[in-house]
Formats: structure tokens, C-alpha cells, sequence
């Protein structure tokens, strides 16, 4: 059976443990939004944003429960990518570790990530292929890291920010990417030339470019270490980007290629769950349609920071200063990422940037979900809690095909169908109801809904997609498996 592309992305800006050994970074955090987006591009990427983890600013025993599921949970035909950003130290016999939120320098065997740590895991997976990629820091700002043949092994592809003599830069400006990272993202994107001309970024396309740019930049020298049969695609080339392929790899390294929104206004805020059911919406206000703004990139992933009810965001592309400018119809992603002690979950408002009108209201989050949002304009957002929530502005309303398992709440990514559509309830998540509604991703209108209660109609219930090509399931508050219907 075909395998999944699966990546966790690590991030480590401040060090409070250890706050005079380990300064402060500047990329870290910046650095795993800005490679989400790039895995996830609906051009060039090969993952799905439901199977990209990340773990910004955590603890090393949260970073080790976290990769032993990774690794755990992988399938013999998975691609795995583990990637770290932040401080790495070397103990007094050269060996890599990785700095966590409770690292002591003077105490990394207890209080940090070893690479020992990291091939204890890689060795134990049954994913055939693993892709590691370090950009970790050896001193201050500045970060390197001493990998050696640490982490290789049986199909394992290696990648490192520098040699081992070496320090690598952190970013310059506050939430900017490091220059490794940048110009990994860049060829993940497109820069990276596919050198045999097969439609696919391979991992030594990947590495040529990043290598060629670096030393053209007189900054830090990458290196590679490969230890498999052939190579392992990460990405669709820019030439053949709009090719229509599944990403799901038959085998590690042989992959097959694989109106307005003021109609939203009527819809009925659905009663949250328990805690963990991907919470509670409230569409308050239309927004009123906005000049459309010509956007840039396809994608972008922003970590907001600041104070409690601040806001922040990064800028790329569409992405504007304090949010997200869109073409058409896109989709907002939410996560939470508890950073210790009790979980407050996250509550996101999205408003118009030009009418200050509220678009969506969104409460009690405590597990990954998304939203759909069907019109264009420019967009900003305030989060409850912005040093647990992480807010992805995904362009488009998504293309996923049948059949369907989703796995997140709220509203799925837009999918193809021919008349009817079967959804099948599995799991209500402790609620006691699970509304199904069908929905148009160009306006947002319903067009079938039904509401099952657990055990009724075996759970499932057929909704006819009145003609349309594309459609959604929104406000979903249980987990569901749809498929179509001849």
C-alpha cells in the first residue's frame, strides 16, 4: 500500500534554563513556518498539511514523546522528514546534541536531544526512508553543529546547515529565516533545478542547490550524508508543478506522481465538543468584499507572537504585514501547541483588514483544524493565546480527492465529485450529534446537510452535491470518511 509523506518540524528560539549559555534566536520559530509552507505548497508539495507536525518552543522530554509517535507511527512506504532549528551543543566527546526550552548546557545528557537519541528512533521506525535535516546552532546567534555520521544509516538522507568547523547564521531580523533554511524553502519552491529533468526535486537537487548558494553567499558550507538506494523526491519541479500528481510514494524513493462571503452569515455556529474536538465556530459578521489585492506565493505559514490578544505574522507574498492578503477563496489552519503546564487552548477572530468587520470567530481549540474562507481581500487576526497557536493561511479552497478521511474538525479541503457524496461518522469525539453539511467552496452556500446521532443510519448518511463539481463538509465536530457515489 502507497505511503505518506510525514514530516515533524522542531524550532527552539529561547533557552530559559539556560538563558546565559544559550542566547536567544531570531529564526528558529520563523524558520519551521517558513518550511510548513514550503512542504505544503499546492504546486510544488508532496505533503499534506494534516501530516506536517509542528513543535515550536518545547522541552526536550515533549520533543522526545513527540518523535517517538512520529517514528512509532510510520508505515513501511512512508517518506519521513525530521527537522530541527535552534541551538545544538557538543559534549565533551563531540557528540551533537539538540537544545530544548529545559536544556542545561552543563547537563545535556538529561536535558537535551542527542543524536544518539534521534538514530535510537530513525533505527526503530519501519518507514524505509528518513530524511533528516539540522540547521542547529553552536554558539549565540549564530548556530552549526557537529553532525559527522551521527545520524546516517540504512536509507537515511542526511542534511546539515555546515561542516563541522563551522558556524552557520542565524537570521538577521527578528522573525526571519536563517540562511540555510531560506534557501531550503526557496528550492523546495522552485529555485532547485531538477537536474535530470524527471518532474521531481530530488534530495541531492535539493542539496546542490542549497550548496551552490551558501558558498556563493560566502556564508556556511552544507553538507550531505546519504546512506540508500537512489534518491528521494521532496518535491514537484516548478516545470511540472501544474501537473496533477499523488503524492503518496509506492515505494521511498520510485513515488507515484500522484460568492461573496456574506452567504456565510446564516450559518449556525456549531455547539463545541469536549475538550479536544477542534472547538467551537461563530461566523459573527459578512465581510463586506474587498478590493482584491494581487497576491504572491501560493502559501504561507505564519507563528504569531507577541502578548496575549496581539497579533503577529510574517511577510511573504500574499502574506501581508499583520495577516494575509487573498486572490480567491483560501482556507486558515489553526493548531495548538501546548508549551507546558495547563493547556489554554487557542480562539482566533479573523477580520476584514479594510472594514474591520469580523469574519470568523473561533473558540476552545485544542487539536489541528481548519476553515474555510470564500472571499478574496485582505485579511488580519488576533489569537488568544499567540505562544500556543500557530495560524496557516493555505491558498485555495483545497483539492483532495475521494475517498476522504478527515481527521481534523471543521471544515475539510474542497473536494472533486461526480453527483452524491457518502459520509460515514467515525468518530463522534464525545459529542452527542455530528452535523454533515455540504457546502460550495466558491461562495461558501450549503447545498445538503443532515444531522446523525451515534448509531443512527449505521452512521452515515448520502447528500446529493446538486450539480456542483467541487464541494466541502463544514463545521464538522466529529471525525468522518467520505467517498463517492456512483
Amino acid at each position: 500500500m502507497a505511503g505518506r509523506y510525514r514530516a515533524l518540524l522542531i524550532g527552539n528560539s529561547t533557552y530559559p534554563a539556560d538563558e546565559h549559555n544559550l542566547q536567544t534566536l531570531k529564526g528558529p520559530v520563523k524558520d519551521i513556518a517558513a518550511l510548513n509552507r514550503a512542504l505544503i505548497d499546492p504546486q510544488t508539495g508532496l505533503f499534506a498539511d494534516v501530516d506536517v507536525t509542528l513543535l515550536p518552543e518545547a522541552t526536550s522530554g515533549r520533543v522526545i514523546k513527540t518523535m517517538g509517535r512520529f517514528f512509532g507511527t510510520a508505515a513501511r512506504d512512508d517518506v519521513l522528514l525530521a527537522y530541527f532549528s535552534g541551538h545544538g551543543k557538543l559534549d565533551q566527546s563531540g557528540r551533537l546534541h539538540l537544545c530544548m526550552q529545559d536544556t542545561e548546557s552543563t547537563d545535556l545528557l538529561s536535558t537535551a536531544v542527542s543524536s544518539a537519541r534521534i538514530n535510537e528512533f530513525a533505527d526503530a521506525c519501519r518507514a524505509r526512508t528518513v530524511v533528516i535535516v539540522l540547521d542547529c546552532c553552536h554558539a549565540g546567534a549564530f548556530r552549526g553543529g557537529e553532525l559527522g555520521d551521527a545520524v546516517a544509516g540504512p536509507g537515511r538522507y542526511v542534511l546539515t546547515s555546515c561542516r563541522s568547523t563551522q558556524l552557520a547564521n542565524d537570521a538577521t531580523v527578528e522573525n526571519g529565516t536563517s540562511y540555510f533554511t531560506q534557501h531550503l524553502v526557496d528550492g523546495l519552491l522552485g529555485a532547485a533545478a531538477d537536474q535530470d529533468r524527471d518532474g521531481w526535486v530530488t534530495f541531492s537537487d535539493l542539496y546542490a542547490y542549497v550548496n551552490r548558494r551558501l558558498r556563493e553567499a560566502g556564508k556556511q558550507i552544507p553538507q550531505q550524508r546519504v546512506s540508500g538506494d537512489g534518491d528521494v523526491r521532496l518535491a514537484r519541479s516548478s516545470l511540472t508543478a501544474q501537473v496533477t500528481a499523488d503524492p503518496s510514494p509506492a515505494a521511498a524513493t520510485t513515488p507515484a506522481p500522484g460568492e461573496a462571503a456574506a452567504s456565510r452569515a446564516d450559518r449556525t455556529p456549531v455547539v463545541p465538543g469536549p475538550r479536544g474536538t477542534g472547538g467551537r465556530r461563530k461566523v459573527l459578521l459578512p465581510a463586506v468584499a474587498a478590493a482584491v489585492i494581487a497576491a504572491g506565493s501560493a502559501t504561507a505559514a505564519v507563528l504569531l507572537t507577541g502578548g496575549s490578544g496581539g497579533s503577529g505574522s510574517h511577510t511573504a507574498g500574499s502574506v501581508g504585514a499583520n495577516g494575509y492578503v487573498a486572490s480567491g477563496p483560501w482556507r486558515l489552519k489553526v493548531q495548538d501547541v501546548p508549551t507546558g503546564g495547563g493547556d489554554p487552548g487557542c480562539a482566533v477572530t479573523l477580520t476584514d483588514a479594510q472594514t474591520g468587520r469580523t469574519v470568523l470567530s473561533l473558540h476552545d481549540l485544542y487539536a489541528p483544524v481548519s476553515y474555510q474562507v470564500t472571499q478574496a481581500g485582505s485579511f488580519r487576526w488576533q489569537v488568544s493565546n499567540p505562544g500556543n497557536c500557530i495560524v496557516t493561511p493555505l491558498d485555495g479552497p483545497g483539492h483532495a480527492e475521494l475517498p476522504l478521511t478527515w481527521l481534523q474538525g471543521g471544515d475539510t479541503d474542497a473536494f472533486a465529485t461526480s453527483a452524491k457524496v457518502a459520509v460515514k461518522v467515525t468518530d463522534y469525539r464525545g459529542s452527542p450529534t455530528c452535523e454533515i453539511t455540504l457546502r460550495d467552496p466558491t461562495n461558501g452556500q450549503p447545498i445538503a446537510s443532515k444531522t446523525l446521532t451515534p448509531g443512527q443510519d449505521n452512521d452515515s448518511v448520502t447528500l446529493d452535491a446538486g450539480g456542483r463539481s467541487m464541494v466541502y463538509l463544514s463545521d464538522l465536530t466529529c471525525y468522518v470518511r467520505a467517498s463517492g457515489v456512483p
